[in-house]
């Protein structure tokens, strides 16, 4: 029987004895389940004891963060001795990790364990990252034993997490090696290729650089627990391997000097052999084309609470037969034109091989290959991965980022990137104007997708030459000018029209003010001219025949004069007053009040409350009018030698007080619709204003006449009344 028989055979009886301890492990839960209490009522002290591992293996998360007891036995298959950390217990058939408790000390002989100690155990299952955990309160060490026998796994069984914890051996490659970022921290990692993945090993007791480079491409086999790499979602990324110290490796073939390999053409990576790729460096020689500096990229690992920074460094090299995409951590110190020696390990992409973890060094000067051109028709293929190639495209847009200028072009129907180091970057590049005709060189770098797509990666500002500059009136700016146009013209028509309705309104208020005042003059001058004119002919028809006859209706004309004198001043007052065109209504008010009380025993004053504001012209023209109207009636009717003016600027509104000491009415209803025609006057101004009169009078004590506008926002109150 072969050696790969037995280890199938092996695997497969492994796998059948795991399926039945959980089958039994599911039943026996099942059984504890349906005699005890439901779940949501169950306690944590009256859940089971889990004594075997298998139990708490058969957890899922929910389930181990119930807190279930638990007391285990097993050999400690792994401990970090220096942090006191990351320890694994086996019982013989499953792993599992155990958390350190908060207080080592405070929990038996927890800081003494070591790797092959006999232990129990005591404390609660919770919920882990990836899979149930237990929470330690008590550790008791009984005694020393062997460690477990390794079982042999694939790494596509160890990648379903079924054997998470479990005890394996492997046998692989060391691909690279690299530290934790805590400077305290005396962990290494390392990448190990087996047959079909790559798992990431840990060790505890790193203690000098050597350890980094003495084991790179170095055949080893290893043992360990199997760990889990996972995201915050607990879902499985990758597999680790608890390697425990350096001194367990065991080299099975030493590493070769990288630089003393075989030297190879890069079109012979990955070609057929019989042999075929088993993990190993390759080294090959060419001439670098571009160099392409990596952002770091900050990873941690949950079981070692370890974070550390990882900076993939770019070459594209180019011999006689191809060119390869180089990923490597050394600084890339070199030039477009520099002759380098590289040795990696070799990974397949949708493109062409690529070499990773990369060392190199530069063996000499050279002239930089001329670009493939790359025809309109052909520019989406995997032939020119990795390629120096030139091609023609419009350029789209050119966007900033923070490490690099990216140019978006387009060929045909296919657009793509190509981008350019920002330390590299010149103003000449945001100058160009989209839609310009470019011609581009770099090197091509294939992209899988779905879809598939592909970038450049240009070297510096003179791989950017512009062939057809845009010209500057474009399709855009011929939207974006439409687009002022059309609203410079909506604005004007809307001008436009305003102005043409402010014109006709003003037209409209004209015309029927001369309306008004044609009507006023009609029937008041005009009649009364008439009446005095008959007047007059009966004088004259009985001057002579009747002269007592004749001086009566010389009275009655007299009167009839005096009362179309009256109606022509008010007409004329009607009119909009020229006080308002230079001053506001208070100072209006202050003016014609001292320039009617000139020269007469009368004083008129005004005074303002309130912040003084102009108003609407109509409403201080009829406010002004009904403030003269009421000065006229104390000055000419009443008599009055104290006159007090009160103009009160709110929020509400505004108020017109006029206050007199003259003689009074003798009724507001006579004085309204009689003797003082010009109160009817008063009232008619008002009710257009929408507000509220108000007339207190008495014979003998003076007259207060009040008037009350409401502003524009507040509502509009009753018809005027008259009070007194």
């Amino acid at each position: 029987m072969s050696l790969d028989q037995l280890s199938r055979r092996r695997y497969y009886a492994a796998a059948v004895r795991s399926i039945l301890t959980r089958l039994v492990v599911a039943a026996v839960l099942l059984v504890v389940s349906a005699w005890g209490p439901t779940a949501q009522d169950q306690s944590a002290s009256a859940l089971p004891v889990l004594t075997r591992i298998a139990h708490i293996r058969a957890l899922s998360q929910d389930e181990g963060a119930r807190g279930y007891p638990v007391r285990i036995r097993g050999t400690v298959t792994h401990f970090d001795e220096i942090a006191r950390a990351t320890l694994f217990v086996h019982d013989g058939a499953f792993g599992q990790f155990v958390l350190p408790p908060p207080k080592p000390d405070s929990v038996g002989a927890w800081v003494e364990l070591k790797a092959g100690d006999l232990v129990e155990i005591e404390g609660r299952t919770v919920r882990g990252g990836f899979a149930p955990n237990v929470s330690p309160s008590k550790v008791r060490r009984l005694g020393r034993g062997p460690l477990p026998t390794a079982r042999s796994l694939a790494y596509s069984a160890m990648v379903t997490g079924r054997y998470d914890c479990d005890y394996v051996g492997l046998v692989g490659v060391v691909q690279r090696a690299w530290l934790s970022s805590d400077p305290k921290s005396r962990v290494m990692f390392a990448d190990v290729a087996i047959e079909d993945g790559v798992v990431r090993a840990s060790f505890w007791n790193y203690s000098s650089s050597a350890d980094l480079t003495r084991y790179i491409d170095a055949r080893v086999q290893l043992r360990g627990n199997v760990g889990a790499l996972f995201g915050r979602t607990e879902q499985l990324q990758g597999v680790s391997l608890l390697a425990g110290r350096l001194e367990d490796i065991v080299v099975l073939e030493p590493p070769p000097d990288p630089f003393s390999l075989p030297a190879r053409s890069i079109r012979n990576i990955y070609n057929y052999s019989a042999a075929g790729e088993v993990n190993r460096r390759i080294r090959v020689r060419g001439v670098v084309t571009a160099r392409i500096s990596g952002a770091p990229v900050v990873m941690s690992d949950f079981t070692t609470k370890a974070t550390f920074r990882y900076a993939v460094n770019v070459l594209y090299v180019k011999d006689a037969t191809g060119g390869v995409r180089i990923e490597t951590e050394q600084s890339p110190d070199v030039r477009p034109g520099d002759v380098v020696e590289a040795a990696g390990f070799p990974a397949v992409t949708p493109g062409k091989p690529i070499l990773r973890n990369a060392v190199f060094k530069v063996s000499g000067g050279g002239s930089v290959p001329a670009p493939l051109n790359v025809a309109r028709g052909n520019v989406l293929t995997p032939d020119h991965d990795a390629e120096l190639v030139g091609m023609e495209g419009q350029l789209l847009s050119v966007l900033t980022g923070p490490t690099e200028r990216v140019l978006v072009l387009r060929v045909g129907d296919t657009v793509f990137d190509a981008g350019l180091d920002v330390s590299q970057a010149s103003e000449a590049i945001d100058g160009i104007r989209p839609g310009s005709l470019l011609s581009v060189t770099g090197v091509y770098s294939y992209q899988g997708g779905p879809p598939p797509s592909f970038r450049l990666f240009l070297r510096s500002p003179g791989d950017v030459r512009v062939l057809a500059a845009a010209p500057w009136w474009t399709l855009r700016h011929t939207a974006v000018m439409t687009a002022i146009l059309a609203l410079a013209a909506s604005v004007g028509a809307f001008w436009m029209r305003a102005i043409a309705t402010r014109k006709r309104q003003q037209y409209q208020a004209v015309l029927n003010e001369r309306t008004r005042v044609a009507r006023e003059l009609h029937d008041t001058v005009e009649q009364g001219l008439a009446g005095i004119a008959l007047q007059l002919e009966a004088v004259a028809g009985s001057f002579h025949t009747a002269p007592e006859k004749a001086r009566q209706s010389l009275d009655v004309a007299r009167q009839m004069l005096r009362y179309s004198l009256e109606e022509t001043r008010r007409s004329v007052m009607d009119l909009r007053s020229q006080a308002l065109e230079s001053r506001d209504l208070a100072g209006a008010l202050e003016s014609l009040a001292r320039q009617m009380t000139i020269n007469t025993r009368a004083e008129a004053h005004v005074r303002v409350t309130g912040a003084r504001q102009r108003l609407d012209a109509a409403e201080e023209h009829h406010l002004l009018r009904i403030g003269l109207e009421a000065l006229t009636n104390a000055l000419k009717h009443g008599g009055a030698t104290r006159i007090d003016i009160e103009l009160r600027f709110a929020p509400d509104g505004t108020n017109l007080t006029v206050t007199d000491n003259g003689q009074g009415l003798e009724s507001g209803n006579r004085a309204t619709s009689g003797a003082h025609f010009g109160l009817q006057g008063v009232r008619e101004r008002v009710d257009k204003l929408g507000g509220l009169l108000d007339i207190d009078s008495k014979p003998g004590e003076g007259t207060r006449l009040a008037v009350m506008v409401p502003s524009r926002a507040a509502g509009i109150p009753a018809r005027a009344t008259a009070l007194w």
